[in-house]
């Protein structure tokens, strides 16, 4: 009798190791497919976009960032009609990121460009395109319009940065201190030395024995 139930066990034990093994085999032969499903719908995304500046809303920006979720190679951004250097730049100096050779997953590439001036009333046709490989011969195309109208009436309370309103504190600290190194500005001081404690305690010495001999 044990040894029949010995057997039992054992061919009860066989069959639900074999059940598992089979939905474990199941589980793993998903994932696998999932796995290279994501691995093979992973692509990047290209965009450019003029911006305020994070320090003045009176000057912009050109930002390139890939918003996908794997490499773009070989990188071309074309804007019409075609952007203008502000002031602050030589008119001879080219327009930065139209060729750009790679941008990872999240990057962003980002530079000045002008002041405002007629920016705002613009309109522009952008065109980006990209290789999924460096040595693929086919490339992703991009294109879209971008208005810059939508940032007419924008304004801005203090600074919108965390990191920039700390930055402009310390730089208005260091000015103030600036004078005071100079010698022009003067700073009030109270010290409270020996001779003010030894005072101190002769006033509390005298009240004490007052009081005692008011007693």
């Amino acid at each position: 009798m044990g040894s029949m139930i010995a057997t039992y066990g054992t061919l009860l034990a066989s069959i639900v190791t074999a059940v598992a093994t089979f939905f474990l085999w199941r589980v793993t032969g998903i994932l696998a497919v999932e796995t290279k499903r994501m691995a093979d719908s992973g692509s990047p995304q290209v965009v450019a976009n003029i911006v305020p500046n994070q320090w003045s809303t009176i000057h912009l920006d050109i930002n390139v960032e890939n918003t996908g979720n794997a490499t773009a190679f070989a990188i071309e951004v074309v804007f019409d009609p075609p952007l203008e250097n502000g002031e602050a730049r030589n008119d001879d100096r080219p327009i930065p990121f139209q060729t750009i050779s790679l941008l990872k997953p999240g990057q962003a590439l980002k530079s000045y460009l002008s002041d405002v001036g007629d920016y705002l009333e613009k309109s522009f046709t952008v065109t980006i395109s990209w290789q999924l490989h460096p040595s693929s011969n086919v490339r992703e195309t991009l294109s879209y319009s971008l208005n810059m109208k939508d940032f007419k009436g924008v304004s801005y309370l203090g600074a919108r940065d965390p990191i920039v309103q700390v930055a402009e504190q310390i730089k208005k600290l260091r000015e103030d201190w600036q004078y005071v190194a100079s010698g022009s500005r003067k700073i009030a001081s109270d010290v409270y030395d020996a001779a003010d404690r030894q005072r101190a305690r002769a006033e509390l010495d005298a009240r004490y024995g007052r009081n005692r001999g008011d007693e």
